[in-house]
């Protein structure tokens, strides 16, 4: 029988388990700052655990998704903080666009090499944005695994569970003719279409450095800026106004999120009626990227759509700007015949 060559080991193939436990180390305290009563002590558990509590008939709401090759400008620019933000609202908002209210998240870190200090920039970064919407961030995963990454690259996922009443679940199957889109305003490029945006610059020879004529930040910074989180906003409106369908406009652009809240019904878009952030101007520009293709990658400036009754759409709109959000009516909802963008009403 072969003995086993007394050199090999994990750390020799290309896995440290102590850069694993720094990385959890490191993490610790931001972790555990988010932790409010609902999160049951289990140290050294396999698994995190919450009590829900005031709910009659309870719905849970539970999503998962990645930042995608967002990670790759943060890179580039060496920044990795708001990855963490951006993998926290991103799931945060497609829970609330159930009914339900995010209650927990979970994060893994996936590396070819872990770097302790980068993994706990991103998790401090997942933390503050969890605190700040009231969500407990109780547990993730960090993987080392030389071979399927190369080096330092990183992969961000996040698991995000609420609940809500049965009742106030929201499938749009509410949703009548004549109702009321409500635009909510997105930060910018938010997690999506970045494989078509990184190339463009790419191809222009453009870098991350360069400051466009008019603007006041560098690319890198706009194409950094996190995912904006709606949860405040929206919980207001809805204390406030019944909302009959909602949609987070990721991936798919308006065309294809706004039509999953419609219940089978379509809507006319008011051209021009919010404002679109410059990043997408410019990712246009430099690539001659037709109107459609646009509409179907980005947001467009749109994060979030509320769909309330025609005669309640003013009163959504002051709502939301009460709370901080600059909303406003971009279109109505038709018999049939998908997302069609029409010139501004």
């Amino acid at each position: 029988m072969t003995e086993p060559d007394p050199g090999s080991s994990y750390e020799a193939a290309g896995v440290s388990i102590e850069r694993g436990d720094e990385a959890t180390s490191l993490m610790r305290a931001s972790v555990e700052s988010t932790h409010g009563p609902g999160v049951v002590p289990n140290a050294g558990g396999f698994a995190g655990l919450y009590a829900l509590s005031g709910l009659r008939e309870p719905i849970l709401a539970s999503t998962i998704d990645g930042v995608g090759t967002k990670v790759l400008v943060a890179g580039t620019v060496g920044r990795y903080a708001s990855l963490g933000a951006d993998i926290v609202n991103h799931c945060a908002n497609d829970v609330l666009a159930t009914g339900a209210t995010p209650l927990v998240f979970l994060d893994y870190v996936a590396s070819g090499r872990l770097d302790p200090a980068t993994v706990a920039e991103v998790v401090r970064g997942a933390a503050e944005a969890c605190q700040s919407l009231g969500i407990s961030l109780i547990g993730g995963e960090t993987a080392e695994m030389p071979g399927l990454y190369a080096g330092d690259d990183l992969d961000i996922v996040g698991s995000c569970m609420g609940a809500c009443e049965r009742e106030d679940v929201v499938t749009g199957q509410g949703v009548e003719v004549g109702d009321a889109v409500i635009g909510l305003p997105s930060s910018g490029l938010h997690t999506n279409g970045y494989t078509l945006a990184r190339k463009v610059l790419e191809d222009a020879s453009l870098s991350y450095d360069g400051v466009p004529e008019g603007w006041d930040e560098t690319v890198g910074d706009a194409y950094l800026e996190p995912h904006r989180a709606y949860v405040r906003e929206v919980s207001a409106l809805r204390r406030t106004i019944g909302v009959r369908g909602m949609a987070h406009i990721t991936g798919g652009g308006l065309p294809g999120n706004l039509s999953r809240a419609l219940g089978g019904k379509g809507a006319r878009l008011y051209e021009g009626s919010w404002e679109e952030p410059a990043v997408f101007g410019l990712i246009r520009a430099l690539g001659g990227i037709p109107e459609d293709e646009m509409r179907r990658v980005f947001n467009l400036g749109v994060g979030f759509c509320a769909v309330v009754k025609g005669d309640d759409a003013e009163e959504a709109v002051g709502v939301l700007r009460d709370a901080g959000c600059e909303a406003r009516r971009i279109g109505e909802v038709v018999e049939a015949g998908g997302i069609e963008f029409v010139p501004g009403a």
